[in-house]
């Protein structure tokens, strides 16, 4: 049975409290477990010891004198017994008119500068709320507080002329638990990952879940040379709280020996992969192998009732896809692709222009990475193992693309050439165009006979554009403000979202959190690719296969 949450908003409008009742609805819905009933009727309050609700969230203003004894007898009786009670931003400036809720509350709103971005320092790493969670900039109102309770449990705070500000923190009322969370004035930062995480955390919280002490033990298949990926991905994974590296295999015993000498603090370096499933206490492999052998090794993995994180592509054809999502579901494990570069710092703020409305509606992509160079006698270069020259950087482009617009495929046309670099089988160009069901269309290079350059991101919308080429800036034409700006964004944020993905691995599998990769995501980048594919042969286009769509 879920847990029932009452969400209490109202006030003035410059506060979204209505419509943040919608969204942290639907994202404890995401997270499951949890309903939300959102009311602005203050008798509410009074039935609260009812054993309906186990928490109570606030996101209202003012108010200062309805909190009539009734309600608020109801209400402190609630949160004292067990109950928990969560307030949001202008939460501390309402029912001021009494001194009893501002006790239970911990503070009370005094005064704030103007809207701007500033950074929030996490000050406590080892909380259910904080756990995981980086410092982060948001724009925001920065709520200045007072009567603060100095029994408050600070989790993360911000700077303000020299003194430093709550933004988050718990504390105890009897033997209910309180959170209160300074930020949530702007549209920005209800809309931050940050801000969204800390407030389902501090629903849950109040509600009773508690951090848990397992920790993940983790292994990476394979341990090629390659860019040192094994190495990578083991790093990675021990940077992450909540996750473990104890193993690693390689059916080369140089290569097993190699990863002893990089990583000396391993549990086991085995060879085979029957002895590293064998293994008793593992929980994840993390699957390097080139791509065909992604599927079979993956799905002997989940069958073992192991977890399966894959690498980037997720397999080569969309029936190897079926076959191991069918094999996660069987044996209830979890399964994702290491698509990290949704992270990217271009594309986040390729994202981030597109929320704001800068450029309006999407309705045309022209990206992909074109030059003129032999692809190497390599394993990437052999289309039997890669599964062709649209598996690898068109994978990442194609999942890009996919964030970027939300509807389904319509249909897709490739285009496929062998004409130079003969003395390895993947083709030499590749190229294919996806319309979607909303009339957005994309156009997708990835080439190795391309004497000229291609931009990596041209992307057209109704009041403007971005371009981007590979380089440390984002340029923007916009007409959103009804005249023509033309400008660039330097890229400042985070680079390579390997760490922010094996952030999302712990929180799903410690924290019941959402996948951010989830595995019918990593189909739909095969089923573009193999419709490509198809279409380059049949001589016209095709759709995707059923379910991808």
């Amino acid at each position: 049975m879920n847990k029932k949450i009452l969400y209490v908003y109202g006030g003035p409008e410059f506060h979204p409290t209505q419509k943040g009742g919608e969204l942290l609805s639907q994202w404890l819905t995401q997270h499951g477990g949890y309903e939300l009933v959102a009311t602005n009727d203050l008798d509410m309050l009074t039935r609260l010891n009812s054993g309906t609700f186990s928490a109570v969230v606030l996101y209202a203003t003012g108010f200062h004198d309805d909190l009539t004894p009734a309600r608020a007898q109801g209400l402190l009786d609630f949160v004292r017994k067990g109950g928990g009670f969560v307030g949001i931003h202008a939460a501390a400036d309402s029912f001021r008119g009494n001194r009893a809720f501002i006790e239970m509350l911990g503070c009370e709103f005094e005064t704030h500068p103007e809207q701007h971005e500033f950074t929030v320092t996490i000050a406590d790493k080892g909380h259910y709320l904080t756990t995981r969670v980086p410092d982060f900039s948001v724009y925001d109102e920065m709520y200045h507080l007072k009567s603060v309770d100095p029994n408050i449990h600070v989790l993360a705070h911000t700077h303000w002329q020299g003194k430093q500000m709550p933004m988050v923190y718990a504390k105890m009322f009897g033997t209910g638990r309180v959170t209160y969370l300074a930020n949530g004035h702007t549209a920005q930062s209800w809309a931050h990952p940050e801000f969204r995480k800390l407030l389902v955390r501090a629903v849950k919280w109040s509600s009773g879940e508690n951090l848990s002490d397992k920790v993940i033990r983790c292994a990476a298949l394979g341990y090629g040379g390659a860019f040192n990926m094994g190495k990578g991905h083991l790093e990675w994974i021990n940077a992450t709280p909540g996750l473990q590296a104890v193993a690693m295999c390689d059916a080369d015993p140089k290569r097993a020996e190699a990863a002893r000498q990089d990583l000396p603090n391993l549990r086991s370096y085995f060879t085979s992969l029957d002895d590293l499933l064998a293994m008793p206490d593992l929980d994840l492999v993390v699957d390097i192998l080139p791509h065909n052998l992604h599927a079979p090794t993956a799905i002997q993995c989940l069958q073992a009732g192991k977890h399966v994180v894959t690498e980037k592509p997720f397999c080569i054809s969309v029936a190897e896809a079926n076959a191991m999502i069918e094999a996660a579901r069987s044996n209830s494990r979890m399964l994702s692709t290491f698509h990290n570069r949704r992270w990217d710092g271009d594309y986040l703020i390729i994202q981030d222009v597109l929320q704001r409305g800068m450029i309006g509606d999407i309705f045309r992509i022209e990206c992909g990475t074109a030059a003129y160079n032999h692809p190497g006698f390599w394993w990437r270069a052999d289309k039997t193992i890669s599964g062709g020259v649209m598996h690898d950087w068109g994978a990442h482009f194609i999942d890009w693309i996919l964030g970027l617009v939300p509807s389904k495929i319509a249909q897709v046309t490739g285009d496929f050439q062998k004409r130079v670099w003969n003395a390895v089988t993947n083709e030499d160009h590749g190229q294919a165009w996806i319309r979607f069901e909303n009339g957005v269309t994309v156009d997708l290079l990835v080439s190795s006979i391309s004497a000229l350059p291609r931009t990596k991101w041209r992307i057209f919308g109704t009041k403007g554009a971005i371009e981007t080429d590979w380089k440390e800036e984002v340029r923007v034409v916009s007409y959103a403000s009804g005249i023509r700006h033309d400008g660039t964004i330097k890229v400042t944020l985070p680079g390579y979202g390997s760490t922010q993905y094996y952030r999302n691995i712990a929180d799903h599998l410690l924290l019941s959190e959402p996948l951010e990769v989830r595995p019918e995501q990593a189909r739909r980048v095969i089923a573009i690719i193999e419709a490509a594919m198809q279409s380059a042969t049949l001589g016209h286009s095709v759709p995707v296969a059923a379910g991808c769509e």
